[in-house]
């Protein structure tokens, strides 16, 4: 049996805005890799509920299974937010807050992004970081202007 390594750091730059959604770009210190990742839109809020995207900070991620989402992550310490999830989802209407990481992306009509093949995506980075004791996520705003 191989031992785990230490700590895995995912780093998600968050790049543009584009009408009630971000998108972001994923990538996993160590793995020659990328994701892109779709969220709500800005600005940061701290409001529970508030289906706008979580400050911008260092978070930890520990494993979670709820009623709808099973075997996915959360990012805990969040500021004034529980419940934020990376799991799977294409469009805005499936997060309020949490992250969803897509292979692709695009522009729907009505003005907001979409990921394309969220599971795909998932999966491989759950893959990635499931070699690790511990995991934490980087969120950081480098929007276009």
């Amino acid at each position: 049996m191989t031992s785990k390594k230490s700590k895995a750091t995912l780093n998600l730059r968050r790049i543009k805005q584009y009408g009630e959604t971000t998108l972001g770009k994923l990538t996993i210190d160590g793995v020659d890799k990328s994701w892109f990742v779709l969220e709500p839109g800005g600005p940061d809020s701290v409001v529970e509920g508030s289906d706008k995207r979580i400050s911008a900070g260092t978070y930890k991620m520990e494993p979670f299974s709820g009623t709808k989402y099973k075997n996915v992550y959360e990012l805990k310490n969040v500021p004034r937010r529980t419940y934020v999830l990376i799991h799977a989802g294409n469009y805005h209407e499936n997060t309020e807050g949490c992250l969803m990481p897509g292979k692709s992306w695009g522009v729907l009509k009505d003005s907001h992004y979409y990921v394309s093949n969220s599971k795909v995506a998932l999966k491989e980075i759950f893959s990635e970081i499931g070699k690790f004791k511990s995991v934490e996520i980087r969120v950081t705003n480098q929007l276009e202007k």
